[in-house]
């Protein structure tokens, strides 16, 4: 069995779509509760985000291999090429209500506007948040989007100009990671820096997705696993005044002794209480 990240309705009610952790798509018969047909396979990482078009003809995808991808519902054959353009994980997708246009929001900071005929982007990026866009939705007329980021704020966009409009909106103070991120705790919340760590690629990211440093593979599930409840820094501070980065990061793989690889001199001290239906566990973890 597979979590499932993301189902849609079609707009007649009679089918359902899904996007379980095997990085496919399934319709569903609502009625008979049956699968329709064989899973839509082409994406190479999980899917995210599933939507139909306001006609139920096409539905669009979104993953973590960072793609945008159209689908024809009565064959489930993909409409055109991938779509490409985002730089990490593509989380929310949303069809415009006149199936004229598609919108994505991605980990990588950015929102994009897609033609739906042709799969190539409208204009450029939209720009304006300072963290990962975890959902897009079109207004009923189609002529806004409304975006919300890891940054705490919702914005407003003009579609004809790719503007924002007005200032960001302003209100909720704490954002949870999802489930491919570890998050930093902290005491006190509303003024703390979001320091969260991409299972997938290893990098640590910080505000305004910054790529702080990289973590080994054999040291991520050390970080997050799924039955971390939660995390507790032990008073250690992490001392990054001696450590190198830029373009010989790459040479941290495999234990190398490049100075850019004086991360791996600093001490952290984590507790992680984890916890299931069956039984509960402390560890702790140094590196």
């Amino acid at each position: 069995m597979y979590s499932v990240y993301s189902l849609s309705f079609s707009p007649d009610g009679t089918h359902i779509i899904t996007s379980p952790a095997d990085c496919t798509v399934q319709l569903w018969d609502a009625a008979t509760e049956q699968p329709v047909g064989e899973p839509l396979r082409g994406h190479t990482d999980l899917v995210k985000s599933v939507s139909f078009s306001s006609d139920g003809t096409r539905i669009v995808t979104g993953s973590d291999d960072h793609t945008v991808r159209l689908w024809d519902v009565a064959t489930g054959k993909p409409v055109s090429e991938p779509l490409l353009g985002h730089t990490d994980s593509v989380v929310s997708v949303s069809f415009s209500p006149d199936g004229t246009r598609i919108v994505s929001g991605s980990h990588d900071c950015t929102v994009r506007l897609w033609d739906a005929a042709t799969g190539q982007p409208v204009g450029e990026p939209l720009r304006g948040h300072t963290g990962g866009v975890t959902s897009v939705s079109f207004s009923s007329d189609g002529t806004r989007i409304v975006t919300g980021s890891y940054d705490h704020t919702i914005r407003l966009w003009d579609v004809a100009t790719g503007q924002p409009v007005g200032e960001p909106l302003r209100g909720h103070t704490h954002s949870e990671a999802p489930d491919e991120f570890a998050g930093e705790v902290s005491g006190d919340e509303s003024s703390s820096t979001p320091f969260v760590l991409n299972v997938d690629s290893g990098w640590v990211v910080g505000p305004k997705c910054r790529l702080l440093f990289w973590v080994p593979p054999a040291s991520r599930p050390s970080f997050w696993s799924p039955r971390t409840a939660l995390v507790i820094p032990r008073g250690i501070e992490l001392d990054l005044s001696h450590m190198t980065h830029g373009q010989h990061w790459q040479m941290c793989r495999g234990g190398s002794q490049h100075p850019s690889c004086s991360l791996y001199l600093l001490k952290l001290t984590l507790v992680d209480l984890s916890t299931d239906d069956h039984y509960s566990s402390v560890s702790v973890m140094e590196i």
